[in-house]
């Protein structure tokens, strides 16, 4: 019996199962046009001096001593070390998301550190293939800097990333399979994670790769990591299910707005809040926000804002889900497990 559904795949690209109800496919050109120039716009930028003050950036201090802590390094960038062993997902660090140096979504706070500063990693982790989830010149440098670090990538894509990044060990898989790698004196399962999305980096080579999220299991911990989804209940169901509870997650909670253009692609932060409860998790730190202008049309501040409304509507505490500082590490606190100091109350 198979753990999760399985992506329609007609030998040249990949499709959303049906099952998967809250897709609806692509927008239009026409739905791209009101996107663009009919929508009320509310994502427009303060200066320097209020983005330093409302999103800070924080030198990361990484921790090796807590079982299980995460460092936000922005975005959908999160270090994270569980039981002894370092991986990274989604690294980018490029100041545009983009195929272009001029166009496209630019980055408005900077990246934490530098990929020379970061420890030794074991491993990285790609959702897919959009430019802010996958900056080829970064996984690159992370490959040449550590040359024994293996990558997950979803299904078609492991030949792009021979040819344009790296020649490290690369483990390419679909939804359901996993992966045991002995590290540290342990075993860790790296799963593929269904995930309701879609891929492409240029105009020819839309969906031909696949889209997912990630679980990383250990001897006691366990972390999921979204990457980009929109709300798929029945999946995030049997995630928890059959692989949960989680005692880290990383969600997505930004460019979710306008819902009628985004909804079937991005989870919006009440939808955030729906996913943690459903994979059970413990803690939830959300992602994907606060970071690149990415041509949604909320406010820059508002998934952090709307995040502190669905949780207190959900009746949960404001540690079990949470946003970081850049640069800020969630860390468990080995007297109540779990402990970290939210930014959601900054202004």
């Amino acid at each position: 019996m198979e753990l999760f559904e399985t992506p329609l795949y007609n030998g040249r690209v990949f499709e959303n199962p049906r099952s998967f109800n809250g897709w609806k496919g692509l927008p239009g050109l026409r739905d791209i046009f009101r996107w663009r120039f009919v929508e009320r716009n509310e994502s427009h930028l303060p200066s320097q001096a209020v983005l330093n003050h409302s999103l800070p950036v924080q030198v990361p201090q990484f921790d090796f001593t807590s079982k299980l802590s995460a460092t936000w390094l922005g975005h959908a960038t999160v270090f994270v070390r569980l039981e002894g062993i370092s991986f990274i997902t989604d690294p980018v660090w490029t100041p545009r998301a983009s195929p272009f140096r001029c166009i496209g979504p630019f980055r408005y706070r900077p990246p934490p550190c530098d990929i020379d500063d970061l420890p030794p990693l074991h491993f990285g982790v790609i959702s897919h293939n959009h430019y802010d989830h996958l900056d080829a010149d970064a996984v690159s440098t992370l490959s040449a800097k550590f040359p024994d670090m293996e990558w997950f990538v979803p299904k078609g894509l492991s030949d792009w990333m021979r040819r344009h990044v790296c020649n490290n060990v690369i483990h390419e898989m679909t939804w359901g399979e996993s992966v045991t790698l002995a590290l540290a004196d342990g075993k860790y399962q790296i799963w593929c994670i269904p995930a309701q999305h879609w891929s492409s980096r240029n105009l020819v080579d839309k969906n031909k790769s696949l889209w997912c999220g990630w679980a990383i299991i250990g001897m006691e911990r366990k972390f999921y990591f979204a990457g980009d989804t929109g709300f798929c209940e029945t999946e995030f169901a049997k995630l928890g299910n059959n692989l949960g509870p989680f005692d880290l997650a990383a969600i997505p909670i930004g460019a979710y707005s306008p819902r009628w253009f985004m909804k079937s692609q991005h989870v919006d932060p009440e939808e955030a809040v729906r996913m943690h409860k459903l994979i059970k998790a413990v803690t939830t730190i959300g992602i994907h926000w606060g970071t690149y202008k990415m041509g949604s049309t909320e406010s820059y501040l508002e998934p952090r804002s709307k995040l502190r409304q669905a949780v207190e509507k959900a009746g949960l505490s404001d540690r079990a889900v949470l946003t970081l500082d850049h640069g800020e590490t969630w860390t468990e606190d080995p007297n109540s497990r779990y402990s970290s100091v939210s930014s959601m109350d900054s202004t």
